[in-house]
């Protein structure tokens, strides 16, 4: 049993204080985020940019077929010849399960080369997400097979719950995970849990805040060695519920969930990517970043992780625009060829984490962009380039229509 760290004497610090103006308390469930004024990027000029291109708002959905023209690749099998006989074997252990533009499967054998399962390794390694290298591999083909597992087939939500609705109780989570010091991956399963409960269980909106308290709760037992006591998370929610409430929902949950507690955060897949591409600081940190604002965005439930990640990397190299070099391009190059996912697809990821980006200043759910802005993140939620994401994707969207596979390039 993991000892617990916290008690109801805790004070509680609040996210939002600045030295120069008072926030709502934490522990308020609607808190108020402050001014609107909050975007203080560097003095650059701004450009003249295209307009974007708005797409009709409408449930995000993703249709799952067998198709060995278009498809993501899902499982690495270094062994596999090129017989046809292997690949329908593949085909019919559900190899091929997303449709994203994967052209042929003439050779499993040439998208996994000697030198990326070394890269892989070597990177699950360095990020201590194994401890002997000699099972590097395998763990990687479960991370890629388990995606199936990790995303919805759409992202409608219950009766009574809407995106904003959700938004709210995703903000309040980062807070209170931000306060209570957990690890990111705690963050990451706590709203998958909530996801998942939200379509598994019949929960009320008076008691949508349990809900999140609860997931974040079991997921803090699955991935922290402290736990906080039952009544020091009754007194962050303000003693809305009571312990015995609490308790219950969290039967009310396992249940609900199968005890199955199992999740691979698109955070490890960001890392590995970025350890393998050999990103700079900078860049993992705005990664970072889009990617935790992705938490916020309801449509984004439908995508694998690791297009989730490789979206995020994609956009913050784009943003930063920092000085290629050869080793830099090369090393892109590999790192890309994990996920096998098209430009499209991965363009309309970058389309939906951009906007987030643009208004996070703007919004009531402003958590992360506070906790970005900080000197220990590189202030990557400030950066100015993010202001005009939307419109430079635009662009981009023109240059990937005239030039294929824009994303496995260098960047421009």
């Amino acid at each position: 049993m993991a000892r617990t760290g916290f008690s109801d004497s805790k004070t509680l610090l609040d996210l939002h204080k600045k030295a120069d103006e008072r926030r709502a308390p934490l522990r308020t469930w609607a808190n108020a985020c402050g001014p609107i004024d909050r975007w203080q990027p560097a003095e650059v000029e701004e450009s003249r940019m295209a307009p974007v291109k708005m797409e009709p708002e409408r449930r995000w959905e993703r249709s799952i077929s067998m198709q060995t023209s278009e498809g993501l690749l899902m499982e690495f099998d270094e062994d596999s010849q090129t017989h046809s006989a292997d690949v329908d074997v593949f085909v019919e252990n559900h190899v091929l399960l997303y449709p994203h533009g994967l052209p042929s499967l003439h050779s499993l054998q040439s998208l996994v080369p000697s030198f990326l399962r070394h890269e892989v390794e070597m990177a699950l390694e360095k990020l201590g997400l194994i401890w002997d290298r000699t099972y590097a591999w395998d763990m990687f083909v479960v991370m890629m097979r388990n995606q199936t597992w990790n995303s919805f087939p759409n992202a409608d939500l219950p009766r009574h719950f809407t995106d904003a609705t959700r938004a709210v109780l995703v903000d309040w989570l980062i807070q209170v995970h931000e306060i209570m010091h957990f690890q990111e991956e705690t963050l990451y399963l706590a709203i998958h849990l909530v996801n998942c409960s939200l379509r598994q269980l019949k929960v009320t909106t008076a008691n949508l805040q349990l809900l999140g308290m609860v997931c974040l709760f079991l997921a803090a037992k699955k991935e922290e060695c402290l736990l906080p006591e039952v009544s020091g998370l009754c007194y962050v929610m303000d003693h809305t519920y009571t312990k015995h409430q609490l308790l219950r929902m969290e039967r009310k949950v396992l249940c609900g969930l199968k005890f199955d507690l199992s999740y691979c955060p698109p955070l490890h897949f960001l890392l590995l990517l970025a350890s393998i591409a050999r990103c700079s600081a900078k860049v993992v940190w705005m990664a970072r970043y889009l990617l935790e604002l992705s938490l916020l965005e309801g449509q984004c439930v439908v995508y694998p992780p690791a297009q989730l990640a490789g979206a995020a990397i994609c956009l913050s190299r784009q943003v930063l625009q920092e000085p290629p070099t050869p080793e830099g391009e090369a090393a892109w190059c590999l790192a890309s060829s994990i996920y096998v996912g098209s430009e499209s697809v991965l363009l309309r990821i970058m389309h939906i984490l951009a906007n987030a980006a643009a208004n996070a200043h703007a919004r009531e759910t402003c958590a992360s962009f506070i906790k970005f802005s900080s000197p220990e993140s590189m202030y990557v939620s400030r950066h100015p380039g993010l202001k005009n994401a939307s419109a430079m994707l635009y662009a981009f969207d023109k240059l990937e229509s005239q030039e294929p596979h824009y994303f496995s390039k260098a960047s421009r």
